[in-house]
């Protein structure tokens, strides 16, 4: 096998451009994961390397159909891409699946 998961969530979704270190997004709360491959549709999420090592990915904690949050690296055209935008709560500094949607946003679009 591949070693990694694939995400329904592509350069439409999030963005292709990446950091300096190569990853285009990372996993909020795994920074022992990264995304190395991206297309349209989906990216594909593998262990950081360690000193040239593959590691083994953790397969056992993301079961198929599992959540993750990914956070891109730039929001222009992954804000482009989404009829609303979900506010959570910030007053705790931590995101997660389970956050308050405490705001729903609606972006203007096109030139009036």
């Amino acid at each position: 096998h591949r070693n990694a998961i694939m995400v329904d969530a592509g350069d439409t979704a999030l963005t292709k451009e990446s950091t300096p270190q190569g990853s285009m997004c990372s996993v909020l709360g795994r920074p022992d994961l990264e995304s190395y491959r991206m297309s349209q549709e989906i990216t594909m999420i593998r262990s950081k390397s360690e000193e040239g090592r593959v590691k083994p990915f953790p397969f056992q904690e993301f079961p198929l159909g599992s959540t993750l949050l990914l956070i891109p690296n730039h929001s222009c055209l992954a804000a482009a891409c989404f009829e609303e935008y979900h506010v959570v709560d910030g007053k705790t500094n931590s995101v997660s699946i389970k956050s308050e949607v405490v705001e729903k946003w609606r972006p203007v679009k096109g030139w009036h």
